[in-house]
């Protein structure tokens, strides 16, 4: 009977993380507003805007939100998001210290994973002679293979769980049946 007990809690707790899976649905992702059509130079602050669509449709008031750029020796920097006009539009000052490729991602509040905006491409400050190109950010929403993963275990789990635990149950009524 014991053995009935713990994989039965087993199976729930399974069920428990697929149905978060479920209520997550596709996530949320990141629209940037446009960016200065001269790209982005080192050692000037931009306010940078954004919204936040859930599902990538409707505006997601988020309870935190920030811009999170990180240079290639690793080096992150955090810049706020506040709330700025329609609901789930956001503007940050962003500041890049120096010319250079970043990689650069938007916490999307506290429910949602952050949203990876691609990489990027500084400048040189203004009035400088060295003329780099800016790479746009990455525009489609990407798919997160763990959340993917962690829903098809809990799915298989799941099954197994319950394929076991009608074994069990057979056994039981065989043995108190035989009894």
């Amino acid at each position: 009977m014991r053995r009935i007990s713990i994989l039965a809690v087993g199976t729930l707790v399974a069920l428990a993380a697929l149905a978060g899976t479920a209520f997550a649905k596709e996530g949320a992702v990141t629209k940037l507003d446009q960016l200065p059509p001269g790209g982005l130079h080192a050692g000037q602050t931009y306010a940078i805007g954004y919204q936040i669509l859930m599902d990538g449709v409707e505006p997601y008031k988020a309870d935190t939100t920030e811009i999170l750029i990180r240079n290639t020796t690793g080096k992150a920097l955090s810049y706020p998001g506040t709330a700025n006009g329609a609901a789930g539009h956001y503007v940050a000052k962003v500041y890049f210290p120096a010319a250079g490729t970043y990689t650069w991602q938007v916490t999307q509040g506290s429910f949602f994973a952050p949203f990876d905006l691609g990489t990027i491409t500084v400048q040189a400050p203004a009035g400088s002679s060295a003329n780099e190109s800016q790479t746009a950010p990455a525009s489609n929403p990407i798919n997160e293979p763990l959340a993917q993963g962690i829903g098809f275990v809990a799915a298989l789990i799941a099954i197994g769980g319950a394929v076991r635990l009608t074994q069990l149950v057979r056994t039981q009524r065989r043995i108190t049946a035989a009894a």
